[in-house]
């Protein structure tokens, strides 16, 4: 009986587990997106109001009352600069539930209360990379890169707070100032009539994401050839091949390619046989 009680309980058993995915397909897309616009950002999923601003008035119970409105909320992306620095935040939304309380504070009305810009677009409608582009041209490559050779002052000047609640769709496209690579006005050009947009979105979504990188474009759209394929398929209509044709032709001159050294004569290919 004494060596009952003295006996240690056993250890409760470790419960098990599986390895969760963090995207879905489609988020995962639009991450992908977002990478491809914003090459010189950190980019941070799922990301806590209470992380990104704290309440700004002294008295503690006021203080603790607005630490409430940030209890359990998130944002779906926050971007930040290679210092660190909170550059804009992305909330997809989606509809209003039936029970939810028409007194909570929006996050985009948070958002202006901290001066912090918000890109919104819809949970169910995520935009193309066309739309992406367009709408973070402002934080793209070069300019990020023109910002960091500053002498390390913020973007944005305090008491001038930036807000968008939805981004829309507009006409004009930011060419870069220096044209070393196609641009996605170009591409539009090159395609007037659409035919790769309409009938083949997958191709002409991966030739945008690969107008930027001479290189992988001109590898992506050799790919696109039944010879390279090595299968006999349907291939292109007549008018997506005038397309590629002169997206091909456009992207050559790019081409960073290295010339391999003169030789003195025909002769010295035969010099070590």
């Amino acid at each position: 009986m004494l060596n009952r009680l003295l006996k240690k309980p056993a250890p409760e058993p470790v419960p098990s587990f599986t390895k969760r995915r963090f995207f879905g397909t489609e988020q995962k897309a639009f991450y992908g997106r977002l990478r491809r616009a914003l090459p010189k950002c950190y980019i941070f999923p799922d990301i806590a109001l209470s992380k990104l601003m704290i309440p700004s008035n002294p008295d503690p119970k006021i203080k603790r009352s607005h630490q409430d409105h940030l209890s359990g909320r998130k944002v779906d992306y926050a971007v930040f600069d290679a210092r660190l620095h909170l550059l804009f935040v992305i909330e997809l939304t989606v509809p209003p539930a039936p029970g939810a309380n028409p007194d909570t504070i929006p996050i985009a009305a948070l958002m202006a209360s901290a001066g912090i810009r918000r890109f919104s677009w819809p949970k169910d409608n995520l935009p193309s990379t066309e739309q992406t582009l367009r709408a973070l041209a402002d934080y793209s490559a070069e300019n990020m890169a023109r910002e960091e050779g500053d002498a390390g002052e913020p973007s944005s000047q305090p008491g001038q707070p930036e807000h968008i609640d939805t981004i829309p769709v507009v006409d004009s496209i930011i060419v870069p100032r220096t044209a070393s690579t196609l641009t996605l006005e170009a591409l539009a050009g090159m395609a007037p009539q659409g035919a790769l947009k309409t009938s083949y979105p997958h191709v002409w979504e991966r030739i945008c994401l690969f107008c930027t990188e001479p290189r992988h474009l001109h590898q992506y759209l050799h790919s696109l050839s039944m010879q390279d394929r090595g299968v006999k398929r349907a291939g292109f209509s007549e008018e997506a091949l005038n397309e590629i044709a002169r997206i091909q032709v456009a992207n050559v001159g790019y081409l960073q390619t290295q010339t391999a050294p003169e030789r003195a004569s025909w002769n010295d290919v035969f010099t070590d046989r």
